[in-house]
């Protein structure tokens, strides 16, 4: 990863410098990385709240497991940003970061060795009339769709047989040139299989993780100024990330249990 000097620092707007410091510190080497936006109400001193961007990430590791890396104030995009980025994840402790999944092509010019790959969400968020809405409304499905398949004509085929058996009729499947609308992720499906894997389980984890994370945000209203948005979202993915590992680790542990003895006496022992 490039590293930034400090007079590069320090000409950084000092909101771009916020750093998480109820984070720990993050592991050194990320197979992928996989960015989102959230919007936030951020409110006004003069008239009412407005929306403004907020970003977060997931990265995943090369064995699979996985970490909410944090959130940062903005869209993804431009120079600025990602130098903002890396200064905080440099910090943190990441040294390496394989593939960065992201619309932004800016990401990799501040991250040495990294490649860009598009995200499954800005492939299928394409406008392609008339289906666009009905992908839209299928997005979930497509999405899983589009990540299982092997290539680009199986992601097609996937897709056109989601949309045949959905509402919206066959007439509607035939209408874009899917081969067109997928070549964005040809990066994706040139990587080998278990790569392709990791990228689909940080999508998973994306997923999981931004659907408590729009309760969360909704829940709190408006913000009284960015700084405490991207500090709430940050805040919100370390205990959802917390609660998430837990709950698969408690079903990987627990104990299946079988009654012995008589129904009345209810006594209980580990199941085989």
């Amino acid at each position: 990863m490039t590293k930034l000097t400090g007079l590069q620092k320090e000409k950084m707007d000092p909101l771009a410098q916020l750093k998480m410091a109820h984070l720990l510190a993050l592991c050194g080497d990320y197979f992928s990385t996989h960015f989102e936006e959230r919007q936030v109400q951020v409110l006004s001193v003069n008239g009412p709240s407005r929306d403004l961007t907020v970003t977060w990430a997931v990265g995943v590791l090369p064995d699979g497991d996985w970490e909410a890396l944090g959130a940062w104030p903005g869209a993804a995009v431009g120079r600025e940003f990602w130098r903002g980025v890396w200064a905080d994840l440099d910090s943190r402790g990441v040294d390496k970061i394989s593939l960065v999944c992201v619309s932004d092509l800016d990401a990799c010019a501040l991250c040495s060795g990294a490649k860009v790959l598009p995200t499954f969400q800005q492939v299928l968020g394409q406008r392609y009339a008339p289906v666009a809405s009905d992908v839209g409304v299928l997005r979930a499905d497509a999405r899983r769709a589009v990540r299982e398949a092997s290539g680009v004509r199986a992601a097609r085929i996937a897709l056109e047989r989601l949309l045949a058996g959905s509402v919206f009729g066959r007439a509607a499947v035939l209408s874009p040139d899917w081969s067109e609308v997928l070549d964005g992720l040809r990066p994706f499906y040139a990587l080998r299989p278990h790569r392709r894997a990791l990228v689909r389980a940080g999508d998973d984890y994306m997923e999981q993780l931004g659907h408590a994370l729009r309760r969360a945000v909704a829940r709190h209203g408006p913000f009284a100024d960015l700084a405490s948005a991207v500090s709430f979202v940050a805040q919100t993915l370390s205990r959802e990330e917390q609660r998430l590992k837990f709950s698969k680790l408690s079903k990987v542990v627990r104990p299946r249990l079988r009654l012995v003895g008589s129904s009345s006496a209810g006594f209980v022992e580990p199941g085989l």
